[in-house]
C-alpha cells in the first residue's frame, strides 16, 4: 500500500463521494453531533490552558463523543490529530482525518512515525485491548505521551472509565488490602452527579446501526482493516431481532420465576459474560461461557448445600439466546441439577444480586453492586476487586457452604477510590450525557497534568543545581 494511500487527509464527505455513496445517507456526522453552543467562542478566549498539547485519536465509542470531546479540546487551545482506521470511523467525525487503509502489520510503525512526526502528547481511545489499540498504546508508553483510555463505566449508569495505565485489569490500581486503604485514605471524596445520566438504549442501537452501515459502504477503501469482534454485526442484528419477537413472553416468564425465588430459597448469582468481551478473552484463561457455566456447575453440584439454588442470568447483550439456553438445559442434565439451577433471560440484575446468598463471576461490573450490596463474591477471571477483604480468596468448592460477606471498610474505600480516579459523570450516546462527560473529562485532563507539572518543577526546584543535592528544608 502506497504512502499516499496510507496518509491521506480528507473530510468524511469526499470518501463517501469516492465510494460513489454521496446522498446515501450514511454519513450521519454533522447531524448527529448536537450544535456548538453560543458561548464557545468566549470559552476559546478565556481558557486556552491546553495550548502545545497534541492528541491523537484513534477510534471511539459509536457515537458522537469524540468528535464532542476534540471539539472541546481544541476550544481550550489543543491540536487534534485523528486516524480513521475503517468507514465506520468516518460518520460520526466530520472533520479532517487521516485514513490509515494499510495492513494491520504496519500499523505499529506508522503510529510510531505518526507521533514522532506530529510530536504528539497524548493519545485517546476507546477499548485498550483492540488490536490497533495495542500497539499504539506500546509506543504512546515507549515515548511518555500521557494516555486517555476510555471505557464504559466501572459504576453504571451514569459514569464512563477514563484510565492512564489501562483498563479494566490493565489497571494501575492497587491490588493489595493495604495499597487500597493508603490510596483511598490521600484521595478526596469524589462529586457524584446529582441525577444519572440517562443513556436511551434505541439511540445507542441507532447510532451502532450508523456506524456499520458506514463501515459496510466503506469497506472497498479499508479492506484490509481487521474487526477487533468475533461475531459479524449481521449475525448480531438478527438475534436482536429475534429477541424483541419473543421478548413479551420472556419477560413474564422471567417474571413469575424470579418472584417465585426471590426470599423463598437461598440462592447463588452467576452472571454470565459475552465471550467476545475482552473480559473473557483478555482478562480470563476461560475460552467461552461454556467453560465458565462448566466449571460452577461442576463445584456446585458437588460441593453446595441441597437446599441452594443457583440462578444463571444471560446478559443482556447476549443474541444468541437460543444456543445459550440450549447449552444451559444440557450442563443441568449433565450434572443432575434439575430443580436446583434456573436460567433467567431477563431480570432486575440489582435486585437478584442484592437478595442472593453470593455472586459468583468472571469479572463482570456485576462485582460493583454484590460488593455495594454486601454479598459474599468470588471472582473467576483478573479484576481489580480480587483482592482480600472484597472477594472469597479460596477455591469456588469451599464458597458455597461459608461465602465471607466483603469487609464494608474496605469497600468504601474501593470505590471512593475508583470513583475519584478513573469514573467520569456522564455518558457515551445521549446528548446531554455527552455534554457532562466531556466536560469532566476535559477538566480532569487540564488539572491532572497541571499538577504533575507542579509536582516536577517542585522536584526540580528541591535539588541544588551546583550540586544534584536535595536542598535543606
Amino acid at each position: 500500500m502506497s504512502g499516499a494511500a496510507v496518509n491521506r487527509v480528507e473530510r468524511p464527505a469526499a470518501a463517501f463521494e469516492r465510494a460513489g455513496l454521496q446522498g446515501a445517507g450514511l454519513n450521519v456526522a454533522a447531524s448527529a453531533v448536537p450544535a456548538p453552543r453560543r458561548d464557545e467562542g468566549r470559552e476559546a478566549a478565556a481558557e486556552p490552558d491546553l495550548a502545545g498539547r497534541a492528541f491523537l485519536f484513534l477510534q471511539g465509542p459509536a457515537s458522537p463523543f469524540a468528535w464532542r470531546l476534540a471539539q472541546a479540546l481544541r476550544r481550550r487551545g489543543a491540536r487534534i490529530v485523528k486516524v480513521h482506521l475503517c468507514g465506520g470511523d468516518l460518520v460520526f467525525w466530520p472533520g479532517r482525518a487521516r485514513l490509515y487503509r494499510g495492513r494491520l502489520e504496519d500499523w505499529p510503525a506508522y503510529v510510531e512515525r505518526l507521533m514522532t512526526e506530529e510530536a504528539l502528547s497524548d493519545l485517546v481511545l476507546f477499548g485498550d485491548c483492540r488490536p490497533y489499540h495495542v500497539p499504539a498504546i506500546l509506543a504512546a508508553r515507549a515515548r511518555g505521551i500521557g494516555l486517555h483510555l476510555l471505557e464504559e463505566g466501572y459504576f453504571r449508569p451514569g459514569w464512563i472509565t477514563r484510565e492512564r495505565h489501562g483498563v479494566n485489569a490493565h489497571s494501575d490500581l492497587p491490588r493489595t488490602p493495604e495499597g487500597l486503604r493508603a490510596a483511598a485514605a490521600e484521595t478526596p471524596e469524589p462529586v457524584r452527579p446529582r441525577v444519572a445520566a440517562s443513556e436511551p438504549f434505541a439511540r445507542r442501537a441507532a447510532w451502532d446501526v450508523a456506524w456499520h452501515a458506514g463501515y459496510a459502504a466503506l469497506a472497498p477503501l479499508f479492506a484490509r482493516y481487521r474487526r477487533h469482534t468475533l461475531v459479524h454485526p449481521m449475525v448480531d442484528y438478527a438475534g436482536w431481532l429475534a429477541r424483541w419477537f419473543n421478548a413479551a413472553a420472556a419477560r413474564e416468564r422471567d417474571r413469575l420465576a424470579q418472584t417465585a425465588l426471590v426470599g423463598r430459597a437461598t440462592y447463588f448469582l452467576l452472571p454470565l459474560q459475552l465471550e467476545g468481551d475482552f473480559q473473557m478473552r483478555v482478562h480470563s484463561s476461560f475460552g467461552s461461557a461454556r467453560e465458565v457455566v462448566r466449571l460452577v456447575f461442576a463445584s456446585f453440584a458437588a460441593t453446595a448445600p441441597k437446599a441452594a439454588r443457583l440462578v444463571v442470568k444471560r446478559h443482556p447483550y447476549d443474541t444468541r439466546l437460543p444456543a445459550t439456553r440450549h447449552m444451559i438445559a444440557r450442563l443441568i442434565d449433565e450434572y443432575g441439577l434439575k430443580g436446583r439451577v434456573l436460567f433467567l433471560e431477563n431480570g432486575d440484575i440489582d435486585t437478584l444480586v442484592a437478595r442472593s446468598s453470593g455472586v459468583v463471576l468472571v469479572n463482570s461490573t456485576t462485582a460493583i453492586a454484590a460488593l455495594r450490596h454486601g454479598r459474599p463474591l468470588k471472582v473467576l477471571g483478573r479484576a481489580t476487586y480480587d483482592m482480600p477483604g472484597l472477594a472469597h480468596q479460596g477455591a469456588l468448592d469451599g464458597f458455597w457452604s461459608a461465602p465471607p460477606p466483603p469487609d464494608p471498610a474496605l469497600v468504601r474505600a474501593y470505590c471512593r477510590l475508583v470513583l475519584a480516579r478513573t469514573q467520569i459523570g456522564g455518558g457515551f450516546f445521549a446528548p446531554e450525557s455527552i455534554a457532562r462527560a466531556v466536560e469532566g473529562l476535559v477538566a480532569r485532563m487540564a488539572t491532572e497534568d497541571r499538577v504533575a507539572q507542579d509536582r516536577a518543577a517542585q522536584d526540580e526546584a528541591a535539588d541544588d543545581p551546583m550540586t544534584g543535592e536535595a536542598q535543606p528544608a
